[in-house]
């Protein structure tokens, strides 16, 4: 659903109707992102609006200046999880270069926009955070419980 403008002076705005899910609980919180990072809203009114649009009023949406930052955004009804590396923890971490055992996944660290593996270090045992982007991820054997990533110049040292 995406917000196609606002609607009065007190906060409304138009929608388009055409994802709606089925299972829609007026109830339930949606989501609209601001930074990249979801902001539940919950719904004081929802009246369809022709076919293929409806009036929206979402609570602490109180005036028309509110309403105009909403237009062109998209709503959705759950959050996606992206949990591809979720699953990492225990993984042995390799350096895609050289091939050498750098330590062990510790956890995913889920922070917005630069996800991070904290990984323990062999060596040192200390723990360090290291860029967990599908670009620097190299392969993954899971057969072997190995993650190989190329891991950016002066991380390490």
């Amino acid at each position: 659903m995406r917000v196609l403008k606002s609607y009065g002076t007190q906060g409304g705005v138009i929608v388009s109707t055409a994802s709606i899910p089925e299972d829609f609980e007026i109830s339930e919180p949606v989501f609209i992102d601001f930074d990249e990072l979801p902001v539940p809203f919950f719904i004081e009114e929802f009246k369809p609006h022709g076919s293929t649009k409806a009036f929206l009023k979402l609570e602490d949406v109180d005036s028309l200046q509110d309403a105009e930052e909403l237009v062109g955004r998209e709503i959705y009804f759950s959050i996606e999880e992206e949990d591809d590396f979720a699953d990492f923890a225990g993984l042995e971490v390799f350096d895609a270069k050289t091939s050498r055992r750098v330590g062990t996944v510790a956890e995913y660290v889920d922070i917005p926009s630069n996800p991070c593996l904290e990984v323990r270090l062999a060596d040192t045992g200390d723990s360090v955070l290291l860029p967990c982007h599908e670009d620097l991820v190299d392969s993954i054997d899971e057969k072997k419980g190995r993650i190989y990533l190329t891991i950016p110049e002066g991380l390490l040292q």
